[in-house]
């Protein structure tokens, strides 16, 4: 098994998520630019739906009120006009005409725009009103947001965007900051999942950065799955704030499983997800984790392919029997397919037989191994070459159970804890409390030290 800290693969995971942010971040304004005629937003042209009873004069209020600074990105505008109707909203960012998406109520009598307001902006606000006796008043407000803030950084772990992945696939999102626990569902409530054809999922937080979507059971093959995240303007805690928006897709693809027996020692390949329905296509002999060094068991999933990894007992375990002992070991291992984010692996193990001949735990025997899934190079090379990322590796007969800690949490956790259901779960369902484990591991993983 891999002997990466978890402290190190956060911070390689930060390098991918700060590169592909930029990407990101290229237009974070409050909408498309308009063409000049269209800068002021236009009026109302039906009726409004109810007649305005008149007790005054026409007066107009804009908030944030005039010369407010240090706005948070999260506020509101809003114009509310009393005996009278809003006819125009103009706003100036910074100097240029922003056309809004701006949500009526009350007859046009109320305005609002609470879609993000950016860092360190300039924004005025002109509003025009006319009473129904054709009276017209006009108000503006000129306020200032936040002038610094720490960026909010998100990244999905282990897909990329256009990807097509297993059945098993999970959406893992990690923040760069501990978001608090009255804070997450403001969160989820700007990211939304959403499939074709719908299915049903939900999300669920495992420590404090991150939260993971999956559905109720595994996805179906063909399946188009968007995330998009709404996080401008987003108060993470902290001093932290969402400053822009993206969005991710990834197609499902076919259905695989792989079952492996640490009691027979077989691991068995197959097409479809499910043993007792699907088409066998092999049966391999292997060798998994002796006592002491268990390979874990429960619901995996295939996060990458790496042809060579460093695995080196010391680094791994700090034991004196890794360190000098009769477990050392320091090797290169190949044709790698990761079955956790905490260093088990699927993988060519030549040592155990070289031809014809094999050593005193030839594959299937004996229980050999320091917790990865043994095989030979032929049978890795081929598993390596099948196997997708997000594909469900179920390991049977291990007293080591899985759990978030090895990266495994989603499955192993039932379906009751998650969020409760709905049609791609709305984003502000309730999050049930999860125990706080550790970190979770990087996307793309080095040549590292690890256990054969």
């Amino acid at each position: 098994m891999i002997g990466v800290t978890r402290a190190v693969v956060r911070r390689r995971a930060w390098v991918l998520a700060i590169v592909a942010f930029g990407f990101a971040m290229t237009a974070c304004s409050l909408a498309p630019s308009a063409s000049p005629a269209a800068r002021t937003t236009p009026g109302p042209t039906s009726t409004p739906g109810h007649q305005l009873t008149v007790s005054g004069p026409p007066s107009l209020t804009v908030t944030p009120t005039d010369g407010s600074t240090g706005v948070g990105l999260d506020a509101t505008i809003q114009v509310t006009a009393q005996n009278a109707a809003v006819s125009s909203v103009a706003v100036v960012e910074n100097g240029d005409h922003d056309a809004l998406t701006w949500a009526t109520s009350n007859g046009n009598t109320e305005w609002t725009y609470a879609g993000g307001l950016d860092l360190n902006t300039a924004y005025t606000v002109t509003a025009t009103a006319v009473s129904p006796a054709g009276g017209e008043t006009v108000a503006t407000s000129a306020f200032h947001t936040i002038t610094s803030a720490r960026r909010l950084l998100s990244t999905v772990l282990y897909v990329s965007n256009g990807d097509t992945v297993g059945v098993a696939m999970p959406v893992e999102i990690e923040f760069n900051t501990p978001i608090p626990v009255a804070d997450q569902p403001g969160i989820i409530a700007h990211i939304a999942v959403v499939s074709n054809p719908p299915q049903l999922g939900g999300w669920y937080w495992f420590d404090a950065e991150d939260v993971h979507y999956r559905p109720e059971s595994y996805w179906d093959s063909g399946t188009q799955v968007t995330v998009d995240a709404d996080l401008n303007g987003v108060d993470a805690g902290n001093g932290y704030w969402g400053l822009g928006d993206w969005s991710e897709s990834f197609t499902i693809g076919a259905a695989h499983l792989t079952v492996v027996n640490t009691q027979s020692r077989q691991m068995q390949v197959y097409d479809g997800d499910s043993a007792a329905t699907e088409q066998l296509i092999d049966s391999w002999p292997t060798n998994t984790g002796k006592p002491g060094y268990d390979t874990i068991s429960g619901i995996l999933v295939v996060l990458y392919h790496t042809p060579v990894v460093q695995m080196n007992s010391c680094q791994t375990f700090h034991t004196p029997a890794a360190c000098g002992g009769d477990d050392t070991y320091n090797e290169a291992v190949y044709d790698d397919s990761a079955v956790s984010a905490d260093g088990y692996f699927i993988h060519a193990a030549p040592w155990v037989c070289y031809g014809n001949s094999c050593s005193l735990y030839p594959y299937g025997d004996t229980n050999s191994s320091h917790g990865c899934i043994n095989l030979s190079t032929a049978n890795a090379v081929t598993y390596y070459a099948w196997s997708q990322v997000g594909d469900p590796v179920q390991v049977v007969g291990s007293v080591l159970e899985a759990s978030y800690s090895d990266g495994e949490g989603d499955w192993q956790t039932p379906w009751s804890e998650f969020a409760p259901g709905g049609q791609d779960v709305p984003s502000n369902a309730a999050i049930p409390p999860a125990a706080p484990p550790t970190d979770v591991a990087t996307p793309t993983p080095a040549a590292s030290v690890a256990g054969p």
